[in-house]
C-alpha cells in the first residue's frame, strides 16, 4: 500500500502565516498555478497510473487543490477525519499574535483554547488511517489535508506520537509519500514540489 499525503495549496492565510482550520477559504491564484503543477509531480510518482481512492478535507481549499492536483477521477471522498485543526480562539491568528495572548504557546504542547488539542487531532487520525487500511489493503491512496493534519497524519502512520508531527516541516501543495511494510508505514518523500 501507498498513501500519498497532499497539502492543499496556497491560500491569503498561509501567505500571512495566519492559524486556518475552519475558516472555509480558497486558494489564490498563486496556488492553483502549485496545484495544477503538482499534476505533473503525481505523474511521475505514479508512473502515469491512476489512484485507487482520494480523501479530502470538506475545505475548499482542499477540494480544489484536490481537482487542479489529481483530476477528478476517481472523486475525492471526503473525510471530517482529514479537517485541519480547530484553533478556537486562535483561528485566523499569526504565531506572533498567539504568542502576544500567551507566550511560549506551541499548538504541539497546548493545543488551542476552545478548539482541539494534539490528542484530539491525533485520535482522529488514528481513525482515519485505521478505516484506509481496512478498505484499501493493496492500493494507492491520496490525502489531501492541511499543513498540521498532514504532520500529525505522518507521525501516526509512521507510530510516532502526534505531538511529534511538530518536526516536520511542510511547504503549501507539497507531497509526501509513504509506504506501507509489514505492521507500519515507511517514509519514502517529505515536502516534494513540482
Amino acid at each position: 500500500m501507498k498513501v500519498f499525503l497532499l497539502r492543499h495549496a496556497e491560500t491569503a492565510w498561509s501567505l500571512s502565516g495566519q492559524h486556518t482550520g475552519r475558516t472555509d477559504i480558497e486558494l489564490t491564484e498563486g496556488g492553483r498555478a502549485q496545484a495544477r503543477a503538482a499534476r505533473a509531480l503525481f505523474d511521475r510518482l505514479l508512473d502515469q497510473q491512476p489512484l485507487d481512492a482520494i480523501y479530502s478535507s470538506p475545505r475548499r481549499r482542499a477540494l480544489e487543490t484536490a481537482e487542479l492536483a489529481l483530476g477528478r477521477a476517481p472523486s475525492p471522498v471526503i473525510s471530517d477525519l482529514v479537517q485541519e485543526f480547530d484553533y478556537g480562539d486562535y483561528e485566523g491568528l499569526t504565531p506572533a499574535q498567539i504568542q502576544a495572548r500567551a507566550p511560549g504557546w506551541s499548538l504541539w504542547s497546548d493545543g488551542c483554547p476552545n478548539g482541539e488539542s494534539v490528542a484530539d487531532v491525533g485520535a482522529r487520525a488514528d481513525a482515519f488511517i485505521s478505516d484506509v487500511l481496512a478498505k484499501h489493503e493493496q492500493q494507492r491512496v491520496c490525502v489531501v489535508s492541511h499543513g498540521h493534519m498532514t504532520r500529525v497524519l505522518a507521525a501516526r502512520m509512521l507510530r510516532l506520537a502526534p505531538s511529534l508531527g511538530g518536526i516536520f516541516e511542510i511547504k503549501t501543495a507539497s507531497v509526501a509519500e509513504l509506504v506501507r511494510k509489514h505492521a507500519g508505514f515507511s517514509l519514502v518523500r517529505w515536502n516534494l514540489t513540482a
